[in-house]
Parts: structure tokens; C-alpha cells; sequence
């Protein structure tokens, strides 16, 4: 299945089901809203939708950049079932459009026979729009309002703020525990300095996205995608110390696999960070740590179901 992408502001007349929210990253509580829309539009005929920006609102705020990228929540929402993602971009007019305008423009550009909200779901300039709000609206129009419970972890809301601080700490252990699917990275495998290949640990290198929030630096159990097939790998995230290296990058080292796939889009899935970075005094003591990662990584990921 391919998600097709449509545009806020301009005319969609298939009828839908439609789930609104921000959407930074895509967690469980975020995947008990899409797949109760998804549900819903298959019993009664119409497609699912999700509406999410195109771009990131939190820097419009001056806050943290978002967990996943447009591009990213679409392959999510894609495993999630969901036919159409509506994009919409955050900017000046959209910040600061009231609450009636926005279901205005929602309603009459979209055939909407349904719609799923959690339960603190605001909208409109300053967040004046609220889900007592939206029901009052859609009543009028005779549009269904579906209203999900938060998502709670031990007794707290979950949160999006909660989930980017296990993202900068690196512990993808527990931040896998509540997204949707395991915290992944994205990009085309590109040239650099084959420091690896040279001692025997030859990666795929792709660049950080400056879009997202970064990792937290360290060396990583992951599994990689290439080409379709899924294969156990380690990753390193950072520099590169023992060889004087200081550039930034996500190296990952693929077992068993020799295929040259430079200019491949790859997704590396982060299952748990096995150590920090740390500078060896010989390319042997380097070599002799790696093989072990190699053999904790195995451990690690037998054990992940995925």
C-alpha cells in the first residue's frame, strides 16, 4: 500500500475518516487514535486520513526540533493502515487562523464522514480550539467526533517532551517501549573516508538529518533495511575519535553482508545503545571492542522481536 499525500487547501472529494492532532512523532497513544479512524473508515466505506504539517511547527515556537520528519511519520502511518495523509504548513497564517475558520477550511475542502481527536486535542490561533468546540461544530454539520483517552506510562500523560529526553539520553530501550514501531533513522548511503573497510568493519554511511533531534552519540544494536530485506547491524552514531575524525555521521556496520550499496536508501531501527564513544590508543584495541559490540549487538537483537 502507498499513503497518498494531499493538500490542506485544496479540494478532496472522496469521502474520509480523519484523524487530527500534531503528531511529532507517532506513539502509542497516537496508534490506538489511527487505528480506531482506520477501523472506522473500512466499516463504513470511506478512506482513512491523518492530517500532519509538512513541515516543523516547534520551530516556529523556538522549541526542540521534532522526533520525525514528514517523510518519516508517513512511513509509520503507512505500516498503520492509513490511505491519505493530509499535509498542511505551519506558518504565520496557519498559527494564527481561528478555530471556525480552520474547521471551515477542513470541512469544505474534505468529504469528511468522521472524525478521531484525543482527548486534549486543541487547534486555531493560541489554541483556543478545543474538543468541546470541535464536537459543538461538527453536530451542526453532521460530522461524527470520536474522542480517544490520553495515553498514559506509570500513572503519567505520555508526552511527546518525555519521549524527545530518551532520545537526547540515547536509551532507544525505553523510547521503543512507547512509539509505534522502533525509533528509526533514514538516508542514502554516501562515500566518506572507509576507515572501517580498512580494519575489517566496513559501514554504511549516511548524514544526520538536521531536521530531527539528534540522538544522543554511541554505538547502538540496530537492524538495518536495504533493498527490502532486513538484516542485524550495529551503529554508530558521532565521531570517530581512534582516527582523529571529529566529523558527525551514522556509520553502520552490516553483518554478514558484503553488497556494495552506496547511493541506497537505507533505514537503520535502533534497538538499544551498548556504550559511549570512547578514543582507543591502537587500531587492535579498536578492532578487539568492536567484536565484542559485534557479539553484544547479536545478543541484544535475538531477543528483539520486530
Amino acid at each position: 500500500m502507498s499513503v497518498e499525500i494531499v493538500d490542506f487547501n485544496l479540494k478532496f472529494d472522496e469521502p474520509i475518516v480523519i484523524a487530527l492532532g500534531f503528531f511529532d512523532c507517532i506513539h502509542k497513544g497516537h496508534e490506538a487514535l489511527v487505528k480506531s479512524s482506520v477501523a472506522h473508515a473500512k466499516r463504513i466505506g470511506a478512506k482513512s486520513a491523518l492530517l500532519t504539517f509538512s513541515n516543523d511547527p516547534n520551530l516556529y515556537f523556538s522549541k526542540e526540533k521534532q522526533i520525525y520528519t514528514f517523510a518519516d511519520r508517513v512511513k509509520v502511518l503507512e505500516n498503520l493502515g492509513v490511505d491519505i495523509v493530509v499535509s498542511a504548513r505551519f506558518d504565520d497564517d496557519f498559527a494564527h487562523i481561528e478555530p471556525h475558520s480552520f474547521l471551515d477550511i477542513l470541512t469544505n475542502n474534505f468529504n469528511i464522514k468522521g472524525i478521531f481527536v484525543g482527548a486534549d486535542y486543541t487547534f486555531g490561533d493560541n489554541a483556543q480550539g478545543d474538543v468541546d468546540m470541535l464536537r459543538t461544530y461538527c453536530e451542526k454539520v453532521g460530522i461524527d467526533v470520536f474522542v480517544t483517552p490520553f495515553a498514559m506510562s506509570n500513572g503519567i500523560k505520555l508526552s511527546t517532551r518525555n519521549l524527545k529526553s530518551l532520545v537526547k539520553s540515547g536509551d532507544v530501550f525505553t523510547l521503543n517501549t512507547y512509539l509505534s514501531s522502533p525509533y528509526f533513522v533514514c538516508g542514502k548511503v554516501v562515500h566518506a573516508r572507509h576507515d572501517g573497510t580498512k580494519i575489517g568493519f566496513p559501514t554504511a554511511n549516511i548524514l544526520p538529518d538536521e531536521n530531527r533531534i539528534t540522538l544522543a552519540n554511541g554505538i547502538y544494536a540496530t537492524k538495518c533495511l536495504v533493498k527490502g530485506k532486513l538484516y542485524d547491524a550495529m551503529t554508530n552514531i558521532g565521531s570517530k575519535p581512534t582516527f582523529d575524525d571529529e566529523t558527525v555521521s551514522i556509520e553502520t556496520y552490516i553483518f554478514d553482508f558484503s553488497n556494495d550499496i552506496y547511493g541506497e536508501n537505507i533505514t537503520v531501527f535502533f534497538f538499544e545503545k551498548m556504550r559511549d564513544i570512547v578514543k582507543f590508543s591502537s587500531y587492535e584495541q579498536l578492532i578487539a571492542q568492536l567484536k565484542y559490540d559485534e557479539m553484544q549487538a547479536k545478543t541484544v537483537l535475538k531477543n528483539m522481536s520486530f
